[in-house]
This record gives C-alpha cells, sequence and structure tokens, in this order.
C-alpha cells in the first residue's frame, strides 16, 4: 500500500530469492538449511540494490539473524520495525499460507516470544517503529504512510522539489 501511495516499486525479498533460486523458501531450506538461505537471501539483495531503482522492500523478519545482510539492509535502506505481538505475527504468517517454522509444534508460541525478545536490539536499530498491534490492514498502512511522510518530504526537499504527494 505505501509503495502505490508514493509510486515506487514494491519487492518482496522472499519472492525475488524465489525467483532467483527456482524453489520456493521452505524447499530453500530444506534443500540447503538455514545457512544456504542466508547465502540466498544475501545475494538476493545485492542484485536487488544493482538495480538502483526507488522500492520499498519487505524482509522477513529472520533477515536481522545475518548481520551482513542486515547491515547492508540499514545502510541502504530507510527501516522501518513493523511491530506486532506474537499472537499477531503468528496469525498473519499462518493467513499468508506459511506453516513454517512453527508447524506442528505445540510450544510454537514460547519459541515465537523467545525469538522476538531476542531479535528486538536487532530490530531496535530500524530507522524508525510502526506499532501495528490491534490494527486493521488500512490503519497500519496509514500509520506507515505517516511515518515516512516527513522522511520522503525531506528527501523531496534535498532534490529541489517543494514536497512529495502522500
Amino acid at each position: 500500500m505505501l509503495a502505490k501511495k508514493i509510486g515506487w516499486s514494491f519487492v518482496e525479498l522472499n519472492k525475488e530469492i524465489e525467483a532467483q533460486n527456482g524453489l520456493s523458501v521452505a524447499e530453500i531450506i530444506a534443500l540447503y538449511g538455514q545457512e544456504g538461505f542466508r547465502r540466498m537471501e544475501q545475494a538476493a539483495l545485492t542484485q536487488l540494490l544493482a538495480r538502483k531503482e526507488l522500492m520499498v522492500l519487505a524482509t522477513g523478519g529472520g533477515i536481522v539473524s545475518e548481520a551482513l545482510t542486515f547491515d547492508l539492509i540499514l545502510s541502504s535502506f530507510y527501516t522501518i520495525w513493523l511491530k506486532a505481538e506474537p499472537e499477531e505475527h503468528m496469525a498473519r504468517v499462518r493467513r499468508q499460507g506459511d506453516l513454517r517454522p512453527m508447524a506442528d509444534d505445540r510450544s510454537a508460541m514460547a519459541e515465537l516470544r523467545n525469538i522476538l525478545v531476542s531479535r528486538e536490539p536487532l530490530y531496535a536499530r530500524a530507522s524508525a517503529v510502526v506499532d501495528t498491534a490491534g490494527l486493521s490492514v488500512d490503519a497500519a498502512a496509514a500509520r506507515l504512510i505517516d511515518s515516512v511522510r516527513p522522511v520522503l518530504q525531506n528527501e523531496a526537499r534535498s532534490f529541489g522539489l517543494r514536497s512529495v504527494a502522500l
């Protein structure tokens, strides 16, 4: 919704990884493990950056676990941590049809909570935080747009433009 509003491309990094490798994320992880997936993630990101186009990039939450890739994200993009409650994260992932890595695990919520707590200091390195807890998709998108408006307007001024229509 943000990309459409500002007229930029929208790219999901996981979809780029799948397209470049001809396999789903689940297949990549099954065949090459988490380490292999992270290598492919970094390669896909590098190829995206080489395009030198304006884009809104959506990444998986685990991208913070690979320091070089996360540093590349932080140095190349204005980053926003979309924060939510663990239950909402789980529901969103399941609605997207992604049942890994928590499938059939009774302790999945406890594990997810631990993952989120351990990643919090890394997520906190983002340029901004948008809390989406309890919000509808439209309300979360509006909050996200509001959070980038000042940044885009400042960037527009640095290029001699009056403003960005948001």
